[in-house]
């Protein structure tokens, strides 16, 4: 899969909205309000949800859902990000394909124009309630819908419930769906293909529904790219090559590989993040991939409340893999770049507990090797000096290898393939109220954290000791 030639054109209508944000800059500023930052953005007026990042000549653009809408802001560094105008509405007509809203989908360009697909939305739609949309644009910024495009599920491969009636009693509804439409071009075959979250016409099981376009336009079913079972979210697919391998990556953060496009996949799901993260996709941009997601709300704004759907969008980060058919994670460097170090310290002993001083909003990084593989490292963070089991905490159990991230409320934890006799690479970033965790530049963690910020950062031992060769604290440069 190769991405398409862009178009060199110049458009006057960015250029507009540039003079107006500039005119009105809180237009276009992440806001730091309800504890977000400029590396984590959330919109004033409401949540962020589900995303498509997609990367157009310097320039880094990020459409997410914003209630019924695909939201749009853009940035050139990663840091600080602009809002445009929302990139497609709802329809008006109540009875319409898209008249409850516009769900998620991909864009990609073909000679010179912007194609937006999308789902439409409505349950009160005669013909289905999830159908494929599409809307165009010259400069990513004004897009046109084009209904004359949209097509339902065929009902001779797909479930489509006008033709093949209510599958109520074999599947819930999140699988009685043809949604989320991931588009890309198949060099092998020269034609367009795109994957849906389908399901199979009797309704006994979802797939990962394949349709294919010679003209970007005009689109037919195909068999499906694979067929899993109810346990498998299988929403929001993308796929991606990379290292000789096929990557489907789907729902919160788990994806099946492939040695060839047409498969087969792994039957069991991969996971390449752990805990509050959702959806998050990746853009190309001439050298790396660049994930983003959204990070859930917890009712009432407590680490005890239930998990909301949508939040605040993650930090942006690097998705790399390995030759294995492995996905891994790390902060993007145009993030690290944000911080400025405030204290450093470096030690050749070996140590069974430590305490340092920590701001409210900060990155934390240190190298780190256990004496014995039997050690257990805790570090809380932040810690009250009256309640040691306050505030939050990243264990690492050298001997088992699971790692672990959590509080007093919910806990997060995964077992990770690195070396216990070698060195760790620890990254904390705590910034308002979102927490991320990186080991190694490799193996992430994604939470949600409204408790106090009073305290330090404690590092405690069991059965062992622990070489810090070097830590370092940084505060942000600006919130």
């Amino acid at each position: 899969m190769k991405p398409c030639p862009q178009s060199n054109k110049h458009h006057w209508w960015i250029i507009l909205s540039a003079l107006m944000i500039a005119l009105n800059p809180a237009l276009g500023r992440a806001q730091a309000g309800n504890g977000s930052t400029t590396i984590h953005f959330r919109p004033d007026d409401a949540k962020a949800g589900d995303v498509i990042p997609f990367y157009h000549q310097g320039t880094y653009h990020v459409f997410y859902m914003r209630e019924s809408n695909w939201g749009h802001i853009a940035s050139e560094d990663l840091v600080n990000w602009r809002i445009l105008p929302d990139a497609i509405t709802k329809g008006q007509d109540s009875l319409g394909a898209d008249g409850e809203g516009c769900w998620t989908g991909s864009i990609v360009e073909h000679q010179g124009l912007f194609y937006l697909f999308y789902t439409g939305k409505n349950s009160k739609d005669p013909k289905g309630d999830q159908k494929v949309m599409m809307a165009t644009s010259k400069d990513l910024v004004r897009w046109v819908k084009a209904p004359q495009h949209t097509f339902y599920a065929d009902g001779n491969i797909y479930w489509n419930k006008t033709m093949n009636g209510s599958i109520d009693d074999k599947l819930d509804y999140h699988h009685q769906a043809f949604r989320d439409p991931d588009v890309f071009w198949n060099e092998e075959r020269s034609e367009w293909w795109m994957l849906l979250h389908a399901t199979l016409t009797d309704g006994t099981a979802p797939a990962m529904g394949l349709y294919t376009s010679k003209d970007i336009i005009n689109w037919k079913p195909s068999k499906p790219l694979l067929v899993y079972p109810a346990e498998i979210s299988g929403d929001c697919p993308f796929i991606f090559p990379s290292k000789g391998k096929w990557f489907l990556n789907f729902a919160d953060y788990h994806y099946l590989t492939a040695d060839n496009l047409e498969g087969p996949y792994e039957e069991t799901a991969k996971a390449f993040d752990c805990g509050d993260l959702r959806v998050p996709k990746i853009m190309w941009d001439g050298r790396r991939f660049i994930l983003v997601g959204w990070i859930l709300d917890y009712h009432g704004e407590v680490d005890s409340g239930k998990p909301n759907w949508g939040g605040t969008l993650c930090m942006p980060r690097e998705l790399w893999t390995d030759s294995l058919g492995n996905e891994f994670q790390r902060p993007a460097q145009e993030i690290l770049t944000h911080f400025q170090s405030i204290d450093v310290r470096r030690s050749e002993k070996f140590v069974t507990d430590q305490r340092i001083d920590i701001p409210a909003d900060f990155m934390f990084h240190a190298q780190l090797k256990a004496k014995t593989p039997q050690t257990t490292l805790t570090v809380r963070f932040p810690q009250e000096v009256n309640h040691l089991d306050s505030g939050y905490h990243l264990k690492i159990d050298f001997q088992s290898r699971e790692i672990e991230l959590g509080s007093h409320y919910k806990s997060y934890r995964r077992i990770c393939d690195f070396d216990p006799e070698g060195m760790v690479d620890v990254r904390i970033f705590m910034l308002g109220d979102v927490l991320e965790c990186f080991i190694n530049d490799a193996w992430a963690f994604t939470m949600r954290a409204y408790g106090k910020r009073n305290g330090d950062m404690s590092i405690s031992i069991q059965d062992g000791a622990i070489n810090i060769s070097k830590y370092e604290v940084f505060k942000p440069t600006s919130l």
